[in-house]
């Protein structure tokens, strides 16, 4: 799963980064920088390369840093911190494996969202750019909006799996011991 996630986020980031080279030769002099939150363009400046690839650039850094964070909880799975912290210390080194692999593929798709959302973002920034129009499309609007709150969502359920996940590799830890069970609900 995770390697499909690597060519997806990998195909995206070529994508950005080659449609934006490819448009750069295609924009007017002046290019937006800010829309207000109506979608209209509010400021404008010279279209340079600097100022053309900044939104890619910063994308990139997103998601490099979205890698990292997920390189480094692979590496050192006891820097997680969850709820039930005392459970997941307890934890035996592969089921803290299988908690830091679920939090890696939260942050790889973390950076799926980042990539599809700063991608239209300049999309939408080349149609305003190259059209009469002074208002990005509503498609771009509405992805610009709505990955957000879809990213407020999916960590709102990672926040509430994660401890269900330690509690139920806590208890398989116990019972392949011949311990007792864990209190009832306790997460």
């Amino acid at each position: 799963m995770c390697r499909r996630i690597h060519l997806l986020n990998g195909g995206l980031a070529l994508l950005l980064v080659g449609g934006g080279l490819w448009g750069m030769s295609r924009l007017p002099a002046r290019i937006p920088r800010h829309f207000g939150l109506g979608g209209t363009a509010d400021a404008h400046w010279e279209a340079t390369l600097l100022h053309w690839m900044l939104l890619p650039g910063i994308a990139l850094a997103v998601v490099g840093l979205l890698y990292g964070m997920a390189w480094w909880i692979g590496r050192a799975p006891k820097s997680i911190n969850v709820p039930n912290q005392q459970q997941y210390d307890a934890l035996a080194p592969a089921a803290k494996r299988t908690v830091a692999r679920d939090v890696q593929v939260f942050l790889y798709g973390t950076a799926t969202a980042m990539l599809v959302m700063l991608g239209a973002a300049h999309w939408g920034t080349y149609q305003v750019a190259t059209s009469a129009a002074d208002t990005l499309p509503g498609g771009v609007r509405g992805v610009t909006l709505g990955v957000p709150v879809l990213l407020l969502g999916a960590a709102g359920v990672l926040a509430w799996w994660l401890p269900r996940r330690v509690r139920r590799l806590a208890e398989a830890r116990r019972g392949q011991e011949g311990g007792p069970p864990g209190p009832v609900g306790s997460a």
